[in-house]
Parts: C-alpha cells; structure tokens; sequence
C-alpha cells in the first residue's frame, strides 16, 4: 500500500510539472514583448493598440540565415540577440512588438531550420501561432547563397498555412553586391544558369514581394557610408513590404485547419 501511494503521488507531481512546462512554453511562443530598459512585457495573446490587434508577422529561415539580424533591421534596435558570424542565435520563440508607417506589428524570431531542433517541431512552431494568433505575413529570410534555399521546408509551411497568408522573401548580405542590392534577384549565382529569382521559382518557391537587402547593424555601417545609406533602404524596402501586406483587418486565428 505504501509503494502504490508513493506511485500515486509522483504521478500526481510528474503531471504537475507537465503541465507547469507547458505553459511556460506557451508563453515563449505567444508573449508579444516590447523592449523597455532591457526588461520585456507582454501578454498571450498579444497587446492591443487603439482597440485593434497587432499584425503578426513570422519571420523563418535556415540556422544562421539572419533571421535575427533581420527582425532587428524591422524593429528598428536590437531586441533580438545575434552574432556576426553564422552561429545559431535563437534557441526558442520570441515576438517583438514595432511601430511603423502607423501600424502595430508583433514580430517573431523563431529558430532556424537544419538546427539544432528537428525541422518539423519549427513548423510546429510556426502552426501554433498561427493557431493562436492568425499569421498575417511570413517572412522568409535567405543570404545570397543559394544553400539557404529550402523548397521542402517551403512546401510544409504553406501546408499548414492557410494560403491566404502572403510569403515575402527578404535576401540579406547583399552590402557588397555589385550595382544595386536589388540586381541579385535577376542575376545567376552560376554560369549560364537562370536568375537567382526565377530559380526560386523553378523550385516551387514563389512571392507575393521581396526584397534584397543588408541587415549589417548600425555599429558595422557606422564607418562606411555606403553601407549605413545600403542599411536605410533595406529598412525602408521591407517595412514598405509589410506595411503594404497588412491593410486589411488583422487575419483571425484558424486553429481548425487550413481555410
């Protein structure tokens, strides 16, 4: 009797913590943070601004792809950590709220795929928000080169995604292109190959926009005017984008499935 009420009981404490964790995972995925004297606040299920939501916008990529760096070029500081070189930076959801062009956005940084979690738990991710929130663009953050390129992870997000949710490709490290940063989506990474765009195509990956940019922090352009004047186009190029995508009312949740 001893022994079956001792199981009992840590059965009782083992669902407890259970359930603890989950919520504590919920929160990390669905707390919509602005950054305040280094301190983040936020709620479930997002802040709201003059009675309206925030737009929700999904930025992704593969591991070391920028995402970070990127959603620090929207949200105008850097609210989410990165490093300079490749390194994976982001090991679970964050969302940073932005204010541009008279909109509220609740952006997130969700980790990269061919990391160090499997590929189908990020999708994961981004159908829980999608769940919770409604999406109301993704953003699919590339470098220049075309390993960044997933025309497999591309197909299961738009499959748990409703197809009404638009898809914008933003090219990053493109502070040393040649002519303009926007020639890249029309030239050939190789010889006598289509254009890097069109290739994105010919692999099932297309657009509603994109834009090819630099997302070097304010600290590395600091010396270099053609770099800082290449940063404040890029910023301008993909807060355009977005401000653009969302001028509808904000998407509802669709946690039935797919539209």
């Amino acid at each position: 009797m001893v022994e079956l009420k001792t199981y009992h009981t840590n059965c009782r404490r083992a669902n407890l913590l259970s359930i603890t964790l989950s919520l504590r995972t919920m929160q990390s995925l669905f707390c919509c943070h602005t950054k305040t004297d280094d301190t983040h606040t936020g709620s479930l299920t997002g802040q709201k601004h003059n009675g309206q939501n925030q737009y929700t916008i999904v930025v992704f990529g593969r591991t070391g792809a920028g995402v970070s760096s990127l959603v620090n070029l929207v949200a105008g500081s850097a609210v989410a950590q990165c490093h300079a070189d490749t390194r994976p930076c982001t090991q679970r959801a964050m969302s940073y709220a932005a204010t541009f062009a008279g909109k509220q956005f609740c952006i997130y940084d969700i980790p990269g795929y061919r990391g160090h979690s499997p590929d189908a738990e990020i999708t994961g991710i981004i159908q829980d928000i999608e769940n919770e929130r409604g999406i109301d663009v993704l953003v699919y953050c590339l470098r220049r080169k075309r390993d960044t390129m997933m025309p497999d992870v591309f197909r299961e997000i738009r499959r748990v995604v409703p197809r009404d949710v638009p898809v914008v490709a933003v090219v990053t490290e493109l502070e040393r292109q040649e002519g303009t940063m926007e020639s890249w989506w029309t030239t050939s990474s190789e010889a006598g190959k289509v254009g890097n765009g069109e290739a994105l195509g010919k692999m099932g990956m297309t657009f509603e926009e994109h834009a090819c940019v630099t997302t070097l922090s304010p600290e590395d352009v600091m010396r270099n005017e053609g770099f800082s004047e290449r940063r404040s186009r890029s910023q301008e190029a993909v807060r355009r984008i977005l401000a653009g995508q969302c001028t509808e009312v904000k998407r509802n949740p669709m946690p039935n499935g797919i539209e």
